[in-house]
């Protein structure tokens, strides 16, 4: 558990000394944004776009009201920016899906500098699983963004060969520090009834807690990777206002609560724009960037490296097929 200046700190940053003004030229570069359709994905295009990125937003688009959302989506960016987000179709709840989409996109770009693992899902119904059974919010928030990022790392490399560096973003949350139950209890990543006795906020703090373990052990990996500089942040945006909290049970302590601790996407896309493109942040490889864009320390048992490699190697093994 993180100390009360930590929390308070995550609840209520200073004032940002970093804004989306800092964002340099971007020409020429390739990014990938998940979940780029609502909220702080959509807002991390458009201002990528607004710098010359060629900008593929990934999101799903099975259902013709999610095709719905994607091209209105794009079709605002455009108004907004003038150049035009590519789509990706991209379904986090199935790993066999995700490996066509990152198929998808080296069939038609050969270059990748920036790849956000933005998308994500909160406390949804507790029936609710991936394609393959696993846990929706570890197979959205983890297993799914950790397979894309095998994928996509061949692209990721060979980019880095012509340029400093490219870069993974991956978005965890300052719910990482609630997590009651670490080290991680495998049982509970399948539909068992441990999971269920866990619960939805639990399994939530859950999934952003292994994301950071995922993602400090990742930078590891390519920080002795000496053929090419492909470099891995993690970070909290913050308590912001979207739809991820649509699963919410409305009441008024919570609608009094949001008044207070949840702030505008307009500041929830400074953490991981900084982390995208600021040439400061090409040193923060392996590192937690909290609200707004400055360094922090996740939970400390997510530093923990006989777990970290515990859960890479599950993972490595629940994504075997999907190579």
């Amino acid at each position: 558990m993180a100390s009360v200046g930590t929390i308070l700190s995550q609840l209520f940053p200073p004032k940002p000394r970093w804004s989306v003004d800092n964002i340099p030229d971007l020409t020429g570069k390739v990014a990938i944004v998940t979940g780029g359709n609502v909220g702080i994905g959509k807002a991390t295009c458009k201002h990528l776009l607004l710098k010359g990125c060629t900008v593929w937003l990934a999101a799903r688009s099975k259902a013709k009201a999610e095709e719905a959302i994607a091209e209105e989506a794009i079709a605002e960016l455009k108004q907004e920016t003038g150049p035009e987000a590519l789509f990706l179709a991209l379904d986090p709840n199935d790993l066999r899906a995700i490996k066509e989409s990152a198929e998808n996109f080296k069939n038609q770009s050969t270059a990748l500098h920036i790849l956000i693992c933005n998308a994500g899902v909160m406390v949804p119904p507790i029936e609710q699983l991936t394609s393959q059974g696993y846990d929706l919010q570890f197979g959205v928030n983890a297993l799914g963004h950790f397979l894309l990022i095998q994928h996509l790392l061949p692209s990721l490399k060979t980019t880095s060969s012509s340029v400093s560096e490219t870069r993974i973003v991956w978005v965890s949350s300052s719910v990482q520090y609630s997590f009651r139950s670490p080290p991680v209890n495998y049982d509970i990543l399948t539909d068992t009834p441990s999971r269920k006795r866990l619960g939805t906020q639990q399994l939530y703090c859950q999934s952003k807690f292994i994301t950071v373990m995922l993602g400090y052990h990742l930078a590891k990996v390519l920080a002795t990777d000496q053929s090419s500089n492909v470099i891995c942040i993690v970070l909290d945006p913050s308590n912001i206002k979207t739809d991820l909290q649509r699963y919410h049970s409305p009441s008024l302590l919570r609608s009094i609560m949001n008044s207070v601790i949840l702030y505008p996407v307009s500041k929830g896309v400074l953490s991981q724009l900084y982390a995208a493109t600021d040439p400061a942040a090409a040193q923060y490889n392996g590192k937690y960037l909290r609200p707004w864009a400055r360094l922090g320390e996740p939970h400390s048992m997510t530093k923990d490296e006989a777990e970290q490699q515990k859960m890479w190697d599950y993972c490595m093994g629940s994504i075997q097929e999907y190579e």
